[in-house]
């Protein structure tokens, strides 16, 4: 997957990297991935090593915000901004705040990106931020925290740290001991390390290069750890240097269960018609939650007050929809605006489906992460079926709905990926027939 991808960073965005162990790469990576696509600019608030003048495609010293319109942006050329050379360190200074003001107002006005580097790394793989780092724009839309998995295992030392004596103090460690997954993963997340200084609107995708070979497990350990952190909203893992260097893009998927029918057919509501003891919804949280979905929100409209009993000990959050009766577009809504805006995608279940497993679940959410498609859905024995996965550049779409529309309707008209499955997973209990012929099965 491209990395401008699976930062979701379109044009008329501005993005700042922090950190240490991939920085440079990553600019070079978005410089090269815009080329012919759309313009983009380079530019540091901090200090470049003279040697960076290379990442993009032309180097301007700029030192008067008059100089900004005078330049010619090309959608072919990438563009790298700083101030003048320092001679004596051989390092390029930040252009002055006046020309970065002119510069975020000519680019983004035009439909370009601008990729800052906020703080310097000295080439390690890891760092923890000085007192007066990073310097991060407050109007920037994005926030990228960088980290390299090579320093897993590696003594805490000027070799791997930038700042070794910062890393130690913000993960209560000392100098010396060897730095853990769970280490790196705190640094990342944490507000005297990855998070420190990030704007409050900005969004944060963390990114952890170096994930081939070995150290691939290590990259999904340590990105399960940071989404611990609230603010942050996926983990990139990355090869910077490849063609197409990420591997995959962690974050929260949501389960959505749609639980809201009056189940006429079956004469009762159908969430909580028993199989093997249990009411028929309670087989389908349990699958959404071994199969990772979280948050899992549970939509209920029909006979409400009994379903929100017979599933009070579940591990869900239960949200009555008023108008139900309406049809299950309503539900949809209901269901998204329980789940809010700090996930990365969403699965719709069936609350009269408890044959889903974990398993489909599971390898819907890893099909998603490998390259962020709009749609993922389950087909089996050439049948398309349920539960299905919404990206969340989907959502607007699915808010749209109206009337007994579902998020299948979407299917026709969005670009969708499979991935197959036993499709006995597909029944559903309908009536009283369907719910005979579950209880008479293993």
């Amino acid at each position: 997957m491209r990395l401008t991808d699976a930062l979701r960073l379109r044009p008329g965005m501005s993005v700042a990297l922090t950190g240490a162990g991939g920085k440079s790469a990553a600019l070079s990576t978005l410089a090269r991935e815009a080329r012919g696509r759309h313009p983009i600019l380079l530019t540091t608030t901090t200090r470049l090593a003279a040697g960076q003048r290379t990442l993009a495609d032309e180097h301007l010293v700029l030192i008067s915000p008059e100089a900004v319109g005078r330049l010619v942006i090309h959608v072919d050329r990438s563009i790298l901004v700083t101030g003048e050379e320092d001679p004596a360190e051989g390092k390029l200074l930040a252009p002055h705040a006046e020309v970065l003001e002119a510069l975020r107002q000519r680019f983004l006005s035009e439909g370009g990106v601008i990729a800052i580097e906020s703080d310097g790394g000295r080439g390690r793989w890891v760092k923890a931020p000085a007192e007066h780092e990073p310097v991060v724009p407050s109007w920037v839309d994005l926030a990228v925290p960088v980290a390299s998995l090579a320093a897993i295992g590696e003594p805490l030392d000027s070799r791997v740290a930038h700042r070794p004596e910062l890393v130690a103090k913000a993960l209560g460690m000392a100098e010396g001991e060897p730095l853990t997954a769970r280490l790196i993963a705190a640094l990342l997340s944490s507000q005297d390390g990855g998070l420190k200084g990030i704007p409050p609107q900005a969004e944060v995708r963390a990114l952890l290069n170096g994930a081939g070979g070995d150290m691939v497990e290590s990259g999904g350990e340590v990105a399960a750890k940071v989404l611990e952190a609230e603010r942050v909203r996926a983990v990139l893992t990355c090869e910077l240097g490849r063609e197409d260097p990420v591997r995959g893009v962690a974050g929260r998927v949501a389960g959505i269960i749609l639980a809201a029918g009056a189940g006429s057919r079956l004469k009762q509501a159908k969430p909580i018609a028993e199989w093997k003891g249990r009411p028929l919804a309670s087989h389908v949280i349990e699958a959404a939650r071994q199969g990772g979905l979280s948050p899992i929100v549970v939509v209920l409209g029909a006979e409400a007050p009994r379903v929100r009993s017979a599933l009070a000990a579940e591990s869900a959050t239960l949200v009555g929809n008023p108008e139900w009766r309406e049809g299950q577009s309503t539900s949809v809504r209901a269901g998204l605006e329980a789940v809010g805006s700090g996930v990365e995608a969403a699965v719709f279940l069936l609350a009269d489906m408890p044959r889903v497993s974990a398993q489909t679940i599971r390898r819907l959410v890893e099909q998603h992460a490998r390259s962020l498609p709009a749609i993922v859905a389950p087909v089996g024995a050439g049948r398309r079926g349920n539960p299905v996965l919404f990206d969340r550049l989907v959502f607007p779409a699915l808010h749209a709905l109206r009337g007994d529309q579902g998020g299948r309707s979407l299917l026709e008209r969005w670009a969708w990926q499979a991935v197959e499955v036993d499709p006995s997973e597909f029944f559903e209990v309908d009536d009283r027939a369907d719910l005979d012929t579950l209880r008479g099965s293993p």
